[in-house]
């Protein structure tokens, strides 16, 4: 999934280290969990990190191992996780989108981007698989 230009320039405020070269995080080697909302502010989209990469074209790669689905409030599908082998990557330009770094207390370190994107450094047990719908665990 290719994150649409506009929503790659909302900023909110946070607290933490800003930084928009992407390569930087490639080298801090995320292994946790990461939710990212689509740009309609409807769905948002949950999973394992498997990978973050950096392309010759400049390009950033956030692969998943996996992903599920929900919708938020407000949404018929709201409180819904379904299995959405669909959304594992999501693709967007380096240096155009800055992110923060923040420790958290009980999870370590995370990064916040794109508005309302998170994504865990640390591993983290995540979303239960269980409790999603149609979920197939990835073949290794």
């Amino acid at each position: 999934m290719i994150i649409n230009r506009d929503f790659l320039f909302q900023s909110i405020n946070y607290r933490g280290i800003s930084m928009n070269d992407w390569s930087e995080v490639v080298a801090m080697n995320p292994h946790g969990y990461a939710e990212f909302q689509d740009h309609e502010g409807q769905t948002v989209v949950h999973g394992p990190v498997e990978s973050v990469t950096v392309d010759d074209m400049d390009d950033v790669h956030i692969k998943l191992k996996w992903a599920a689905q929900m919708g938020l409030p407000g949404s018929p599908e709201f409180g819904k996780w379904k299995f959405a082998p669909d959304k594992v990557e999501f693709t967007f330009p380096n240096f155009m989108v800055e992110y923060h770094v923040q420790s958290t207390p009980s999870k370590g370190r995370r990064l916040l981007f794109c508005g309302f994107q998170i994504m865990y450094l640390e591993t983290q047990s995540g979303l239960d698989t269980a409790k999603i719908e149609g979920f197939v665990a990835p073949v290794a």
